[in-house]
């Protein structure tokens, strides 16, 4: 039998040391592995804590997992996702990518978390749009939205091309100003 299998089943009886043991055998693995999906160190002891609380809580109901390891790096990883979903974070600072890094995070999980960055974008490139002039806001749709050339703008609002040009940039630099002064992340 296994240190970790013998430390698991003890705990399960309630031996506190056989606890202690298994929390200082892997609080910090947990923390390096969880720092991939969240910088925040705060959120990652704090949910190390509630993880090995329940735990305690619930001993007696527990099985015995295959790998001790992978259980609590499982677990913790869940606990963490759904507190950053709960205080509703920076998304911006837990990039989609970085969770490919991460083989335990689910397909669902990762699926989740990108659609709910990528509905955020989206709403916040609206709300930036709205502080653009009306005619600002033509230019850059007709540009990124309905993907015409400079020309073709040109032709449908009855300017020149360079004018064109002239009014998406300033479209554009009013955005980032706005970004920058919202905390979204600039374009």
């Amino acid at each position: 039998m296994s240190t970790d299998t013998v430390l698991w089943l003890n705990f399960r009886k309630g031996d506190k040391q056989a606890f202690a043991a298994l929390y200082h055998r892997y609080r910090s693995i947990m923390t390096n592995i969880c720092l991939r999906i969240s910088p925040d160190s705060a959120i990652i002891k704090d949910c190390i804590h509630d993880l090995f609380v329940e735990m305690w809580k619930n001993r007696t109901r527990l099985a015995l997992p295959v790998s001790v390891k992978a259980y609590l790096v499982r677990s913790v990883q869940r606990k963490i996702i759904r507190q950053l979903k709960r205080r509703r974070l920076d998304l911006y600072a837990f990039p989609a990518e970085a969770l490919h890094e991460v083989g335990t995070v689910s397909c669902v999980e990762k699926a989740i978390i990108a659609e709910q960055l990528r509905q955020e974008q989206q709403e916040n490139i609206r709300r930036a749009i709205r502080v653009l002039t009306r005619r600002q806001q033509e230019a850059v749709y007709l540009k990124f939205y309905a993907d015409l050339s400079y020309p073709e703008i040109a032709g449908k609002m009855c300017i020149s091309t360079d004018a064109i040009y002239n009014l998406i940039s300033k479209a554009i630099g009013n955005m980032q100003e706005t970004f920058s002064k919202t905390n979204f992340p600039t374009l």
